[in-house]
C-alpha cells in the first residue's frame, strides 16, 4: 500500500506538468512567432495600411542609442539584417505567416538604418 501511495505522489506531479506542456505549447509557440504580446483570438492576417505605420524611433528598432558610432549603429543593422532576412527563413517550410513578419521586420529595419544614414550623412 505505501509503495502504491508513494508512486502516485510521484507521478502526479509528472502527468500535471505534462498536459500542461501539451496545452501551453502551441499557445506559448504561436505568441513567440508573432514577435509580439499575445493577443487571446484577435489575430490580423495583414499588414498594417501604408497610412497607419507606427512612427517608433530608429535607434530603438536598430537596438542603439543616438550617442552611438557611425560603426555601431552599421554593426547593429548588419546583425539584424542577417538575422531577420527573409530569404533565410523560406526554404525552412515554415508558416507564410512567419515568412510575412520576417520581411515586415526587416523592412523596419531597412527603414530605420536608412533614415539614420541620411540623418548623419554618412554612406
Amino acid at each position: 500500500m505505501l509503495i502504491i501511495v508513494r508512486l502516485i505522489r510521484f507521478i502526479f506531479p509528472l502527468v500535471v506538468a505534462f498536459l500542461l506542456f501539451r496545452i501551453l505549447s502551441p499557445i506559448l509557440y504561436r505568441w513567440m512567432a508573432q514577435g509580439r504580446p499575445f493577443e487571446g483570438s484577435r489575430r490580423s492576417s495583414s499588414p498594417p495600411p501604408r497610412g497607419e505605420r507606427s512612427f517608433r524611433d530608429p535607434y530603438e528598432i536598430l537596438g542603439c542609442s543616438p550617442r552611438d558610432s557611425d560603426e555601431k549603429i552599421r554593426k547593429a543593422y548588419r546583425k539584424l539584417v542577417a538575422k531577420y532576412h527573409p530569404d533565410k527563413f523560406i526554404g525552412l517550410e515554415l508558416d507564410k505567416e512567419f515568412i510575412d513578419l520576417a520581411a515586415r521586420r526587416f523592412q523596419e529595419i531597412q527603414e530605420a538604418y536608412e533614415q539614420i544614414r541620411r540623418s548623419r550623412g554618412f554612406a
